[in-house]
Order: structure tokens, then C-alpha cells, then sequence
């Protein structure tokens, strides 16, 4: 049992000069790590795990918080402490993992479409300018290529992003913006707001980087403005992390009212925005960015992954005036600089109306795919919205979350559970993320959704007892 392996390691490392709390910390690591404990295991009550130690529940408590600060376990509200998944992010996508008959919804990806012409066309293109070229191979600025700055933030701008091309910065993608901010603003133990249910790649640098998470309810548009009050008086954060505009997984989109509502509340509590906008080109009509609406108060970032091409990593991120140096002097100390050759070739595709034609072409995919998904799950409680690649399905009352995973898997239907993208000490909603955008496809992606849409409308199978 868990409590008698847990007991055994535990006694036999008593001449290790540890504290008992962490000594126990380094027993579940030790454990996990030798595949004893194995994930989604369910951790003994403190009381339990106190009489069979012979200490305090001060003490489990203790050893617990920090099992859970080191990723090691998770506390479920009402639930108890498990076991966490494997260390490697669920999220990472890798296309050659896709067993042939598969349907993977688990990846907010593009659309597959064919870019090798226009990307050939760009790479000729640069390939023909040699002085060009050799400057491209030198050193920059860690802020990037002031040419192509303009470049972008111009394309930006007409899709109704107004950033400053004297303070914007390239990233290597939105996740390395992320990276960039919580170094830059963020100390070990600081508390940071999110959303009720959050980017899990968030999280993973949070924990990384042993920060506290608090969650802040949401409703069909997002955070709810009272709720982050009550949560900014009770937390007293450093930074809000939200994603206003299809936020991931949930696809809700702020009004423009409601971001004023957020940003007012921030304000008053003197409390820095995060804006994730990675999906914000996507919508044909999405409200302003929080960036347009107070670039003092926000660090708003992006990346062209969703809208051109992932490998591209290419982001970009702008931070109020006063911080422009900070931001300037970690980047250098991060990577030196972005590769110039990424951004002219991002330019390229701007310049030849290709990056456009792009942006198009994946909207048009998604609103067929959204077709299919209404066709098969209309009849369900499903958030999803016209240009979003993921929809948010909350499960029937015979489903239980993690039957209703497994039952998709031995089907060859993957999806995401809830539990992936809920912070820390919250309640997992019985929901999981569908990535529509991922199969690679239209048939593909009917073929999995008949499937779930037969699991839904059926009782969980005997071999996955509720």
C-alpha cells in the first residue's frame, strides 16, 4: 500500500540530518522518481500520514506544500493530494507521436495547410539580396532589427494591435515571452491572479519558478471584475495573467466593457496585466486589446505561431515605458538576441500579402471544422466561438473526467482533461479541451467526433466504473 512504501523509505533515511518535513518531501520525490509512486496515485490523509510517522500534521502539511512546490503533487479541493503526471508538460506537441488510426485533439495547433510555397518564395526572395543577407548574420540588438519592427507592428496595427515599434521586442514564441516577464517581474514566492482555468504552459514555468497561483472565477466572457477585487485585496498579487480574447481552454472573449472593468481593478490595486493575446488575430471582430486600451498597464504578447507558421518563433512582446530597459537587458541575458533571419522572413511574408492570404486561409479551415463540431456536439454543453482552434466540452453528470479521458484513449480519440490547465489548490471542472484545429484532416476530424459524440450519448463502460 502507499502508506506502508511511503513509511519504509521515510525511516530509512532518519540519519540524513533533514528536517522530518523535508525528509518526507525527499521520500515522494525519491518514490516517484523510481516509478513507486506512480502518477495519479492518491496521497494518505495528513492525519493518516502523521500517526504512521509518528509526527505533527504540521509537519505532513509542511512536506506536503512542499512535494507540491517542487511539481511533485498536486492538493485537489474536496479531493485530496495525488500524484502528478509525468514532469514532461502533457501539452508539448510532437506530430511523428500520432499513431496512424489516432484522432489527437489535444494540440492547439494550426490547421494543416500547405506553406511551402510562400515560405520558399520568401526564403528566394532573401536569399537574392546578399548585403541583406550578411547583415542578417550579424549581431543586434536584443530588441531586434528596428526595420522590421516597423514591419510588423505596421501588420499589427491594421489588424487592430496598436503597438509602438520603439517599444515592442522580439520573442522566440509566446511561451519565451512568458518566460521573459515572470523573470523580469516575479521573485520566488510572489503570488500571481489567472483565470479559473489557465494555459497549462503558464503554470509550468509558475511552478518552475515557485511562484503561487490563486485562481479568479470566470463567467461566459472571463474573469469576473468583483471576484478579482476580492481576490487582489485577500492575495495582494504582483501580476494578473489572462487571456482575454478566445482564452485557452474556455474560448470566452472579454467585451470591450469587461476589460475596462479589469484594467480599472488592476489600476486601483496597483497591479500589472499580463495580456496572453496569442489568439487575438484570430477573431475578425475581437474587442481591443487591453494593451490599446492602457499600454501603461499592460505587458501585452503575441507570436505568429497560430496565424502563419509555429516554426517560425516568432513572438513579440511590449511592456509599459518605465520597464523598456529591463525587459531590453533580460532578453540579451536570455539568448543575446532573436535571429534577425526569422524576423525578415516574417516581414517577406507580410510585404508579399502571403502572411494575410495565410491568416485567411486558416479562419476559413476553422469555420469548416466548426461545422463538423456543431454538426456532432450541438447538443451538448460546448463554449467554442467562429475562429477559435479549441472548444471547451463540460461533461454529462454520468461522466466522470477521468473515465470519460480514458474511455476516449481506448477509442484513439485524445483530448485534454481540466486537470491540466487548473492552477493549484483549485476545483477541476468535469470538462475537457478539444483541439479541432489539430487533426490533420476535415475526415480526421469527423472520425473523432463521432466517436466522442457516441461515448457522450452512452453510459461509461463497465471497465470504467463511476
Amino acid at each position: 500500500m502507499t502508506i506502508e512504501t511511503i513509511q519504509q523509505d521515510f525511516f530509512e533515511r532518519c540519519d540524513d540530518g533533514l528536517p522530518k518535513y523535508r525528509r518526507l518531501a525527499e521520500t515522494m520525490a525519491h518514490l516517484i522518481e523510481s516509478g513507486l509512486l506512480t502518477a495519479g496515485s492518491k496521497l494518505p490523509t495528513h492525519r493518516a500520514m502523521a500517526d504512521k510517522l509518528q509526527v505533527t500534521v504540521g509537519t505532513i502539511t509542511r512536506a506536503y506544500a512542499e512535494a507540491e512546490r517542487r511539481g511533485l503533487v498536486e492538493a485537489r479541493v474536496g479531493a485530496g493530494t495525488y500524484v502528478c503526471q509525468s514532469n514532461r508538460p502533457g501539452w508539448v506537441f510532437s506530430y511523428p507521436s500520432q499513431a496512424p488510426d489516432e484522432c489527437n485533439f489535444g494540440y492547439n495547433i494550426p490547421p494543416y495547410l500547405d506553406r511551402s510555397a510562400p515560405l520558399a518564395q520568401a526564403m528566394q526572395t532573401l536569399a537574392q539580396q546578399a548585403d541583406q543577407l550578411n547583415h542578417l548574420m550579424l549581431y543586434q540588438d536584443p530588441q531586434g532589427l528596428s526595420e522590421h519592427r516597423d514591419v510588423i507592428c505596421h501588420w499589427l496595427n491594421r489588424h487592430g494591435i496598436l503597438l509602438d515599434p520603439a517599444r515592442m521586442h522580439f520573442t522566440s514564441g509566446a511561451q519565451h515571452a512568458i518566460q521573459l516577464v515572470l523573470s523580469v517581474f516575479c521573485r520566488s514566492g510572489d503570488t500571481l491572479l489567472t483565470e479559473q482555468v489557465v494555459y497549462p504552459g503558464f503554470l509550468g514555468l509558475a511552478r518552475q519558478m515557485q511562484l503561487n497561483v490563486k485562481a479568479v472565477e470566470m463567467d461566459q466572457q472571463g474573469l469576473i471584475p468583483e471576484s478579482l477585487d476580492t481576490a487582489c485585496r485577500l492575495y495582494q498579487p504582483r501580476m494578473l495573467y489572462c487571456t482575454p480574447t478566445l482564452q485557452n481552454p474556455t474560448t470566452a472573449v472579454m467585451s470591450r466593457e469587461r476589460r475596462e472593468a479589469i484594467l480599472a481593478v488592476c489600476r486601483r490595486h496597483q497591479v500589472l496585466v499580463i495580456e496572453d493575446d496569442v489568439n487575438g488575430l484570430l477573431p475578425v471582430d475581437a474587442p481591443p486589446p487591453m494593451v490599446n486600451l492602457d499600454s501603461e498597464q499592460v505587458i501585452h504578447f503575441g507570436s505568429l505561431s497560430k496565424c502563419l507558421a509555429p516554426g517560425l518563433r516568432l513572438g513579440y512582446i511590449q511592456v509599459p515605458g518605465k520597464h523598456q530597459d529591463r525587459l531590453n537587458t533580460a532578453l540579451h541575458h536570455h539568448c543575446l538576441m532573436i535571429s534577425p533571419l526569422l524576423s525578415a522572413l516574417a516581414c517577406e511574408l507580410i510585404h508579399r500579402g502571403d502572411a494575410d492570404r495565410l491568416l485567411t486561409a486558416i479562419r476559413e479551415d476553422i469555420a469548416q471544422r466548426k461545422l463538423l463540431l456543431d454538426r456532432y456536439l450541438h447538443s451538448y454543453h460546448i463554449q467554442h466561438h467562429a475562429q477559435s482552434f479549441h472548444a471547451w466540452l463540460t461533461l454529462p453528470d454520468n461522466w466522470r473526467l477521468s473515465d470519460f479521458v480514458a474511455a476516449a484513449q481506448a477509442r484513439e480519440v485524445i483530448v485534454k482533461s481540466a486537470e491540466l490547465f487548473t492552477p493549484p489548490g483549485s476545483t477541476i471542472p468535469q470538462a475537457v479541451r478539444l483541439a479541432i484545429s489539430a487533426p490533420h484532416s476535415h475526415d480526421k476530424l469527423e472520425q473523432g467526433l463521432a466517436i466522442l459524440a457516441e461515448l457522450l450519448a452512452q453510459e461509461p463502460y463497465p471497465d470504467f466504473p463511476l
